[in-house]
């Protein structure tokens, strides 16, 4: 299947109601020139890539979306990159190294488009991938695309995976989530939060939690996976949004959406995030290669 959408005569792609896009920048602290990183003898980002084509054909497949309707895309600041995803099918787009985050670097590749001729509808979905991610859940971008697609209201959408460890529940690089009635998030934090008060109690310090920690098995709490849908025009207005100051204190962009008032959907995901920073998450991911992912193919 051809996941890049056909151009027409004048070079511009046609109909296009969803983008899948995934930002990579070589740049990395932790794991430096991640998205080249070998992991199976192919670079990471093709490995992702690979993913993004088998979540192209479900939602065709499963939301009636045609290959004329959907555009895959990778922006990048590295010509490498770009070089080793030659024959992948995606669309490349080259964007500025000095963005601040891969929202920025998606809507610049969308704006890209944009300025050489391509009109994107206002309700056109963008949704948002990880470059690091090579094992994403395909059938959570699906469902994240369904939520999109079945509610016209929604400006914007993410992930979250119904976790009980209380090792991660205490653990602040493991973003948490609260959400209300109607399934849009009222809080997405660094913190341990909904505080289980019944279990903890109300005085004591994160520090004196060990015993604690030990005997409870289950702490049920939402996991922020870090998969964002955005309509078209919310993703021009969020963009231009100035960082708020809950963002700035967590550390969280997808706070700069609620401080404004707006609203955040929140899909139950299937499977946990399996993000790579470190060579220790790149040797782990070696390892779940061989066993998980060779058993579904």
């Amino acid at each position: 299947m051809e996941i890049q959408s056909k151009p027409d005569s004048a070079g511009k792609h046609l109909n296009i109601r969803l983008i899948i896009a995934v930002p990579a920048r070589l740049g990395s602290t932790r794991l430096p020139r991640k998205p080249l990183a070998t992991l199976a003898g192919r670079p990471l980002i093709a490995h992702v890539a690979h993913r993004v084509a088998q979540c192209a054909r479900e939602i065709c497949k499963t939301l009636s979306i045609s290959e004329k309707e959907l555009l895959c895309l990778v922006a990048t600041d590295s010509t490498e990159i770009a070089d080793c995803l030659k024959e992948s099918g995606l669309q490349i787009c080259m964007t500025p190294s000095d963005l601040p985050s891969g929202t920025d670097r998606i809507e610049a590749a969308v704006m890209s488009l944009e300025q050489t001729g391509q009109n994107f509808p206002d309700d056109c979905v963008v949704i948002n991938l990880q470059g690091d991610e090579p094992f994403f859940c395909v059938e959570d971008i699906v469902q994240l695309a369904k939520h999109m697609f079945s509610d016209g209201t929604v400006p914007m959408a993410t992930l979250a995976f119904p976790q009980n460890k209380p090792e991660q529940f205490l653990r602040a690089s493991v973003v948490k989530v609260v959400r209300n009635a109607a399934g849009n998030a009222l809080y997405f934090s660094r913190a341990p939060i909904a505080w289980p008060r019944a279990l903890w109690g109300a005085s004591d310090a994160l520090t004196a939690l060990g015993e604690k920690l030990q005997a409870d098995a289950a702490i049920p709490f939402l996991q922020h996976v870090g998969i964002y849908a955005f309509r078209r025009n919310f993703l021009q207005a969020f963009t231009k949004m100035p960082p708020s100051t809950l963002e700035t204190t967590e550390g969280l962009e997808q706070l700069r959406a609620l401080e404004a008032g707006w609203n955040i959907r929140v899909v139950t995901a299937r499977e946990a995030p399996f993000g790579i920073d470190t060579m220790d998450d790149l040797l782990r991911a070696e390892h779940h290669l061989k066993t998980t992912e060779r058993r579904r193919e």
